[in-house]
């Protein structure tokens, strides 16, 4: 929209030093007007279409033809185009901005703008302003609520989002065909109403959070595995059981229960919630720093390779240790860590890791699974949540599952993820 000045008055100034300033602020505005109607001469010569009458030329483009319309309406008849335009820019009385609509009420001048210019300013708001802006009138609500709209904006901003689960998974809409709007799948999906809707209810969550407390759970046993625990991302298993900080608490150590695997170490929150963790490595160390990371599943030392078919659409299958498999039925979770700052193909190649790992506990869909979708540090490049889920297929799984964008160096968003398994396992 075009801006508007407003020229001084003479009366108004009385000091030389005044009448300098009344000089520079009336070029800057005949400098801004010059300005204007050169761009809006070249947008009409461009978009101008000539009919058969000379005298009534045909403008395409909404702007255009809204400021055009206006003009031929209000304006006079007698002035040139030029000046025509320039008394709009310097809303001269000649010129109104108001119209009349059906029933007789005066209408703005944003209500007389063709709908696609409508649209067009709307997209320029950010999410809670179009929220905010939805209740101003009931037109207003119909303008923010039309799926374009709220379909660009979820595009958008869902590679923002930090974290997404089988509740809040804008793919599962899509490959459910499901009835919602853009803007309903926008509002069930988007952390940050999720967020805006738990504060809005903080007793009630406050309230729950101290009746679980006053009737304590048994701590799940939770296994923790994944490329992520292999590469440059490694050093979360150091910083959660090993160094001094203060989100994880340690408690005590358990020895492991078949063939010496499933060793680890209790945990606890600053919330008082606590967990057993073991951590499950491919190979030692010496294999891992050996070997490359294109052939893990190759020489991964969890996993024995049961069949390959000879055709060309042969695939390779896998199955656990039975040490592990005899592990995997007394676990109440699992935590895959993968590394968000490497290659989409790296991602995709891990799925099979945890494919094999899950299906031991298949029959139990209450069983969560939570990714953690780590980078070394903040400023590090990372796949988005949202895409890290579609990577590794999580909509077909029969069970809560959690992806949440996690940094390895200050363990941010960490305990957000662990409780939230913590809450799945507790449930009934």
């Amino acid at each position: 929209m075009l801006a508007v000045a407003h020229p001084l008055k003479l009366n108004d100034l009385s000091r030389p030093e005044d009448l300098g300033e009344k000089y520079q602020h009336d070029k800057q505005v005949d400098t801004e007007i010059a300005e204007v109607l050169s761009s809006l001469r070249h947008l009409l010569i461009k978009y101008k279409m000539y009919s058969k009458a000379k005298e009534s030329p045909v403008v395409s483009g909404g702007l255009q033809q809204f400021i055009i319309n206006k003009l031929k309406k209000r304006g006079e008849q007698e002035k040139t185009l030029t000046q025509r335009l320039k008394a709009l820019y310097l809303r001269d009385e000649s010129v109104h901005f108001s119209a009349a609509n059906t029933a007789g009420e005066e209408m703005s001048l944003f209500d007389c703008m063709p709908l696609d210019v409508k649209l067009h300013i709307f997209s320029f708001l950010d999410t809670r302003s179009m929220c905010c802006a939805s209740s101003v009138s009931h037109g207003w609500n119909q303008l923010l609520s039309d799926d374009l709209l709220w379909r660009d904006r979820l595009a958008a901003d869902r590679l923002t989002w930090s974290q997404v689960s089988h509740v809040t998974n804008p793919q599962t809409y899509t490959e459910a065909a499901s009835d919602f709007s853009c803007k309903e799948i926008y509002l069930r999906c988007s952390p940050e109403v999720q967020m805006k809707h738990r504060e809005e209810n903080s007793t009630f969550h406050q309230v729950s959070s101290m009746l679980k407390y006053l009737m304590p759970k048994k701590a799940p046993k939770v296994a923790m595995f994944g490329p992520g625990l292999e590469s440059s991302t490694s050093a979360i298993v150091r910083k959660m059981l090993y160094e001094d900080q203060s989100v994880f608490h340690r408690v005590a150590m358990f020895p492991g229960q078949f063939d010496g695997v499933g060793a680890g170490m209790t945990l606890q929150l600053p919330s008082g919630q606590t967990f057993h963790l073991s951590v499950l490595y491919s190979a030692s160390r010496r294999e891992r720093e050996n070997q490359p990371q294109e052939n893990r599943m190759s020489w991964n030392r969890m996993l024995n390779q049961q069949h390959q078919q000879e055709s060309g659409e042969g695939e390779v299958t896998y199955e656990l240790q039975p040490a592990l498999q005899q592990l995997c039925h007394t676990l109440n979770a699992f935590i895959f860590v993968v590394d968000a700052s490497d290659t989409r193909e790296s991602v995709a190649s891990s799925r099979l890791e945890l494919i094999t790992m899950v299906q031991e506990r298949w029959a139990t869909p209450q069983v969560p699974v939570l990714i953690l979708s780590c980078v070394p540090t903040a400023t590090s490049p990372r796949l988005p949540a949202v895409e890290m889920a579609q990577i590794l297929q999580l909509s077909s799984f029969n069970r809560p599952w959690l992806v949440m964008d996690c940094v390895t160096d200050t363990l941010e968003n960490v305990d957000k993820g662990v409780l939230w398994m913590i809450e799945m396992c507790q449930r009934k």
